[in-house]
């Protein structure tokens, strides 16, 4: 048997739906700066690691 769901619930459903999609949205903006930062680093490295062989 289904649910039936009033507009106030739905409102919420999609109020929550919002607020998830804004956390997934801040997670991956810092993975994106974190990924930058370590390919920075990475390409430091490559060239102090260049200058020894």
């Amino acid at each position: 048997m289904a649910k039936e769901f009033t507009k106030s619930d739905l409102e919420q459903i999609i109020g929550l739906q919002q607020e998830s999609l804004q956390a997934l949205q801040k997670i991956v903006g810092r993975l994106h700066h974190q990924n930058e930062r370590l390919e920075r680093m990475n390409q430091k490295l490559r060239k102090r690691v260049s200058k020894y062989e």
